[in-house]
């Protein structure tokens, strides 16, 4: 049996919403076995290996619950000036249909390297197309030792909303090699890694998905006792093409297809009105919350407040390289607490416990995991990070809590553990090669880049004026 005492620090076990001063983390194998002060748990702790953590914060796994992989390579490529449909258009759609699987596993690992070093101990993929090559970016998700919800791209059209046809040929798939894939890539990894790789369906954003294929794919989630992802109201379009193809507002679109319940976690929900929150609330239906990202394309303020106060789950997303421009949830936990008192001219609109919530609790219950997941309680999985104060922007060391959301950044993260096994440990990245990812990121988007400048011309100048 391996055991840990993590001693030292303040600890914000996020349930009861309190911080531990000098607190104590006591792990036995894969499982948190104490929780509380140095004096009541060191007792229990004969044999563990002591782990210093004064001056340090001790809060649970970071779950990211909306994650593109494959863009970790398109970070800087990708015009930052520039809204959604053409954004996705004329650059990351084409960039992204010149992919091929060696890429995507490049791309996954660096997506992955900067997540765990910055505190990110689950996700939630998207969508994952058939080029990027599913198998090769579990075998990552394995290896590093992270928790990752892995979504099978499911589509069988190729438009956005009301523009038809405007996917470039490498991001269209076929629905039937959709499915087929899910059911192959379900069967192998489901499950795998001690139970750290979950595979769902992430439906592409309506216009590319026949109301045929929403009817299948519910009925293959319930089938398979699996969840179901989705880009839904990123934009104020996305709603009137509802209204247009479907005659009904957010969450009738989605109540119509039966998609709208537990572990069914729908990206960015800018534009969402009151009946569709308490739809939302009233479902356990989950809203992921992208706010650099839909404050980077100009798609909007999500009523984040508002849903919470109705009692709708919200966890936080970093979105993808080319929108956000980092995987770093102790960053977005800040954007998202300042967005809200911006929306609402309104201070008090949300406070930090609610952004930590959303970035641990709420996190763990969109992935179907709140009993094993989110909080530091006996009996809960080993996922934990350690922050460090010991930083003039950490300075004094006042009120632990404020200083984690509105001070902190993921790069003072010092430890990360997963399952019991530490993955990060002085800030060093035990899974995974630093050096090789960063040089491997490079190789292939260099890569990618020639590629898709040969194949439409939109890059070489581009490329040219900066290199």
């Amino acid at each position: 049996m391996s055991r840990f005492l993590i001693k030292g620090g303040f600890v914000i076990p996020v349930n009861g919403r309190k911080i531990i001063k000098d607190g104590c983390v006591l792990v036995e194998d894969d499982i948190i076995a104490a929780v509380g002060p140095l004096d009541k748990v060191q007792p229990k702790a004969a044999g563990a290996e002591l782990v210093n953590a004064e001056g340090c914060v001790i809060i649970p796994g970071l779950i990211d619950t909306h994650v593109h992989l494959a863009q970790a390579l398109l970070r800087g490529i990708v015009p930052d000036n520039i809204t959604l449909v053409p954004w996705l258009r004329n650059w990351v759609w084409r960039l992204q249909g010149v992919y091929d699987s060696d890429d995507g596993k490049a791309s996954a690992a660096l997506c992955i390297l900067e997540m765990l070093r910055t505190g990110t101990t689950c996700f939630v993929e998207v969508h994952l197309h058939k080029r990027y090559g599913f198998g090769g970016i579990a075998e990552v998700v394995e290896k590093s030792g992270i928790r990752g919800v892995l979504a099978k791209s499911v589509m069988d059209l190729k438009g956005y909303a009301a523009d038809e046809n405007i996917l470039p040929a490498g991001m269209v798939e076929e629905r039937e090699e959709c499915i087929r894939e899910f059911k192959r890539m379900h069967s192998k990894w489901a499950g795998k890694a001690e139970g750290r790789i979950d595979v769902w369906l992430g439906l592409r954003s309506a216009g590319a998905v026949s109301d045929e294929l929403y009817h299948e794919a519910a009925a293959i989630a319930r089938e398979y006792d699996t969840g179901i992802t989705n880009h839904v109201a990123e934009v104020r379009g996305d709603v009137e093409y509802y209204r247009r193809a479907f005659g009904t507002g957010v969450s009738g679109f989605l109540e119509k297809f039966d998609m709208l319940g537990e572990r069914r976690v729908y990206a960015h929900c800018v534009w969402l009105n009151e009946e569709d929150m308490r739809r939302f609330a009233a479902t356990g239906t989950t809203v992921a919350h992208c706010p650099s990202s839909n404050m980077k394309l100009g798609s909007g303020i999500a009523p984040v407040s508002d849903m919470l106060r109705l009692g709708v789950n919200v966890g936080l997303g970093c979105d993808g390289g080319p929108s956000n421009d980092a995987y770093d949830m102790i960053r977005e936990m800040k954007t998202a607490a300042l967005l809200q008192k911006v929306r609402t001219l309104n201070p008090e609109a949300i406070s930090a416990w609610d952004v930590l919530e959303m970035a641990t609790r709420n996190g763990a219950r969109a992935v179907g995991r709140l009993s094993q997941l989110g909080s530091l309680e006996p009996g809960k999985k080993a996922d934990l990070v350690v922050v460090s104060l010991k930083t003039p922007s950490l300075h004094p060391n006042s009120n632990p809590l404020s200083l984690l959301v509105y001070s902190a950044s993921g790069y003072d993260v010092r430890d990360v553990m997963i399952n019991g096994k530490f993955v990060v440990r002085d800030k060093k990245v035990l899974t995974l090669d630093e050096d090789k990812v960063l040089e491997n990121a490079n190789k292939h988007m260099e890569k990618i880049v020639e590629k898709a400048g040969v194949r439409n011309g939109l890059l070489k100048t581009f490329i040219s004026k900066t290199g």
